[in-house]
C-alpha cells in the first residue's frame, strides 16, 4: 500500500467518541467497528499502544511507521531521541488477541492505573486516541469554550 493510499484509508476510520472500561487485567478492549476498520480497511492486527501528552494513543503498525517516519523527518536528532524514548518507555508492539483486545506496556497500566478504569476514546486520523473518562470531559469543555469563542468572532467560525 502506498503512503497516498494509507492517507486515503486513515479518513475511513469510525468517528466520534465511545467510552470502553479496560477490564481487571489492564486489556484494552477494541470496539467491532474498529476491529472491521483495523483488520479489513488497514489489514492490521499488529498495534503500538503509548501514552504521549495526556493521550493513550494505538496505532495500527501501518501508522506507527508513517509517524516514525515522519518524526525521523522533522524532529533534530536530539528532538527524536527525546521522543523515541518517551513513546518507547510507555509502548510497546501487541497483537490484537482472540477476544479483540489489545494489551498496553506494564508501565503504562500501572502508571496511568489502568485495570478497571474507564477510557473516552476518539478517531485521530486513523488511530485511536483517549483518555481516562474524567480527564476526557474536561477537555471537552476546553474544546466547547474554544469553539464558542471562535463563533462569536464577528468573522464567524473559521471553516475548511
Amino acid at each position: 500500500m502506498t503512503a497516498e493510499e494509507l492517507s486515503i484509508k486513515q479518513l475511513e476510520a469510525p468517528s466520534g467518541s465511545f467510552t470502553l472500561k479496560v477490564d481487571g487485567q489492564g486489556r484494552i478492549q477494541v470496539p467491532g467497528e474498529w476491529v472491521t476498520y483495523f483488520e479489513g480497511t488497514l489489514g492490521e492486527r499488529d498495534f503500538f499502544v503509548t501514552w504521549e501528552k495526556g493521550w493513550i494513543k494505538i496505532f495500527p503498525k501501518c501508522l506507527w511507521m508513517k509517524q516514525k517516519a515522519a518524526a525521523y523527518a522533522q524532529k533534530s536528532e536530539e528532538e527524536y531521541e527525546n521522543w523515541s524514548l518517551a513513546m518507547q518507555h510507555y509502548g510497546w508492539m501487541t497483537t490484537l488477541d482472540q477476544s479483540k483486545k489489545l494489551t498496553p506496556n506494564p508501565a503504562l497500566r500501572t502508571e496511568l492505573n489502568l485495570k478497571g478504569a474507564e477510557l473516552t476514546m476518539m478517531d485521530h486520523q486513523g488511530t485511536l486516541r483517549g483518555k481516562l473518562t474524567s480527564e476526557y470531559e474536561a477537555r471537552i469543555q476546553v474544546a466547547k469554550q474554544s469553539a464558542a469563542e471562535q463563533i462569536s468572532k464577528p468573522e464567524g467560525a473559521r471553516l475548511l
